[in-house]
């Protein structure tokens, strides 16, 4: 074992004491959030100018602490998911390739059929897959790639589907992130062919929604704050924040009965206003109680765009449907979570990828080989080799 587990012991004590004492102080943080919440209930049109240039929640028309039952699910509906993994390339492996997979789930309630399942893998291996602006597509930008891929083949499957009561549901969030670092209008460009796809989503007649298990957001949390210093920009930076790191999931535990909604928001993300607004899809949250009564809270995040916020029948079924769905499997919806399963690339299949690879490069005349780095470090985590000394 080259984890001396033996050495942590003190330390990983200490971190109880300290955690035990967190969870004390963000007791105390929930209860003064609740406070300003009732407090500034109905302040949300004098923030909403000031409320992005302190990166806080944009409040909509809704009261700050309202909240909104459970609508009725319909009989039918149909939910359609996509979701994604990749495989990085790796420059000491036996050729240089990346992996996007992306998983996807159609599911229609109430007809008695099986959801119909798929995944979608794409190789990239050449130069023009490889590099981009002279970089190697790894990181955030296969993340990117990833992100539109998903966001592509959910347009794809809700364009097929028949007119009806359909939520096109992706993981996390509807605003893609692209590093700051890249040219303004590389990041346009990205953001564009995103919103191309949405906006096919919503030529098909589907909701389209993001669903965030467990965020750790806390723009609600900055926006009572702001609220606190009278909508003062310059005070609101200056004075120590007392709900600072506090995630609005936890405000929200405590104040949304077993299957409600949250107030809405818009996003305070730069992306969002200058990219999202202008096109019609400005995205908007909510917290979402999936618990039922009788169960500790659980509370997720979910985005929509403006042109599902805006419609209440809409945002209703995404509602109810969302909730639904994430009871059939414990807190997560029961599409998303196939997709996910239909997206995941194991071990074996990895290796058996990567022999396939290796076979294909024999075949064609050329002599794979690993990097030495790459290949001391397989023979020592295959148990092959050790070295003491």
């Amino acid at each position: 074992m080259s984890l001396e587990l033996t050495q942590l012991t003190e330390q990983i004590q200490a971190m109880g004491t300290t955690v035990a004492g967190h969870c004390r102080q963000l007791a105390d943080q929930v209860a003064l959030a609740h406070s300003w919440l009732r407090q500034y209930a109905h302040e949300g049109a004098s923030l909403r100018p000031v409320a992005a240039g302190f990166h806080a929640a944009i409040p909509t028309d809704e009261p700050l602490d309202a909240t909104y039952p459970l609508p009725s699910p319909p009989a039918h509906y149909t939910v359609i998911a996509a979701d994604g993994s990749q495989i990085q390339p790796d420059r000491h492996g036996a050729a240089l390739y990346y992996l996007i997979n992306i998983g996807s789930v159609v599911y229609r309630h109430g007809s008695g059929q099986a959801p119909q399942v798929a995944s979608q893998p794409t190789l990239g291996y050449v130069n023009t897959d490889l590099y981009e602006d002279g970089l190697l597509v790894s990181g955030n930008l296969l993340d990117v790639r990833r992100d539109l891929a998903e966001v592509t083949r959910l347009a794809d499957l809700c364009a097929d589907e028949p007119p009806g009561m359909t939520v096109a549901l992706v993981d996390g969030t509807l605003l893609l992130w692209v590093l700051e670092e890249r040219p303004p209008d590389w990041r346009a460009a990205k953001i564009q062919m995103y919103l191309a796809q949405m906006e096919r989503i919503r030529a098909s007649g589907a909701a389209l929604a993001a669903f965030a298990s467990r965020p750790r957001r806390a723009e609600v949390t900055r926006l009572l704050h702001l609220a606190n210093m009278g909508g003062e920009l310059d005070q609101a930076r200056r004075t120590p924040n007392p709900l600072e790191h506090l995630p609005d999931r936890m405000v929200f535990e405590a104040l949304l009965p077993p299957g409600s909604r949250s107030a809405l928001f818009v996003s305070p993300a730069r992306s969002n206003r200058e990219g999202y607004e202008e096109a019609g899809h400005s995205v908007h949250f909510c917290y979402l109680n999936l618990a039922p009564a009788g169960r500790p809270p659980v509370v997720a995040r979910i985005e929509v765009p403006a042109w599902v916020a805006d419609d209440p029948a809409t945002l209703a079924l995404v509602h109810a449907v969302v909730v639904e769905q994430a009871r059939v499997v414990g807190d997560y919806p029961y599409a998303l979570a196939r997709a996910d399963e239909m997206a995941f690339v194991s071990t074996s299949e990895r290796n058996a990828l990567e022999e396939m690879i290796i076979a294909s490069l024999w075949r064609a005349g050329v002599r794979p080989a690993y990097s030495p780095k790459k290949y001391y470090k397989t023979l020592t985590r295959q148990g092959k080799r050790r070295y003491r000394g």
